[in-house]
C-alpha cells in the first residue's frame, strides 16, 4: 500500500508547510506498514525533513521508511500501482469503499492512496487518470491535509488487518 503526497503547493521552492507535511505522514505510514511517496514536491526533500524537524522523532520514522525502501520521491510520474484519489467529492462513476479497496489489497494489489497537499487538492489530470475514488469519511467531509493522512491511513489499515484476520 502506498500513501502518496501530491504538492499542489510552489512546486519550485520549498515551504514549511512540505517539511511538516512529510514529517507528519513518515510516522503514519511507519505504523501502518505503508509506503510514503512524494509527488511533485520540490526536490530532495528527504534531507530537508531529517535535519529540520522535530516531528516524528525528529526524522526518525522518515529515515527507518527509507532504511526499509518504503520511501519515493517522484516527479511527474506515479507508483506502478491502481490509482485511488482521496477525495470528499469521489466521481460517481469511479468510487469505491472501503471494504473494496481492502479487498483487493488483500488479493494482492499494490494500491496507491493519493492525498492532495494544499488547498487546491488535486488536479483534474489526477483525478481522471484514477481508476478509483475514495471519500474516506463517507459523508462528504473535507478533512485537514494531516488529519486526512492519519484518518486513510488507519481505516485501510484496519479494515485489511480485519480481512487478513477472518
Amino acid at each position: 500500500m502506498f500513501l502518496c503526497l501530491y504538492n499542489s503547493y510552489d512546486k519550485l521552492r520549498v515551504h514549511d508547510i512540505h517539511i511538516r507535511s512529510v514529517a507528519r505522514a513518515a510516522p503514519v505510514c511507519y505504523a501502518a506498514g505503508f509506503h510514503l511517496v512524494l509527488l511533485d514536491f520540490p526536490s530532495p526533500m528527504y534531507d530537508l525533513v531529517v535535519t529540520s524537524t522535530t516531528i516524528g522523532e525528529s526524522g526518525t520514522f522518515l529515515e527507518a521508511l527509507k532504511a526499509h525502501s518504503k520511501f519515493s520521491e517522484l516527479v511527474k510520474k506515479l507508483p506502478l500501482a491502481t490509482l485511488v484519489v482521496t477525495t470528499s467529492r469521489p466521481d460517481s462513476r469511479k468510487n469505491v469503499s472501503c471494504k473494496t479497496l481492502a479487498d483487493l489489497s488483500v488479493r494482492g494489489e499494490p494500491l496507491a492512496l493519493v492525498v492532495g497537499l494544499g488547498r487546491r487538492g488535486l488536479p483534474n489530470l489526477l483525478r481522471k487518470k484514477a481508476k478509483y475514488h475514495w471519500d474516506a469519511t463517507g459523508k462528504g467531509i473535507s478533512l485537514e491535509t494531516c488529519t486526512a493522512i492519519g484518518y486513510i491511513a488507519a481505516r485501510v489499515a484496519t479494515m485489511v488487518e480485519l480481512k487478513k484476520r477472518f
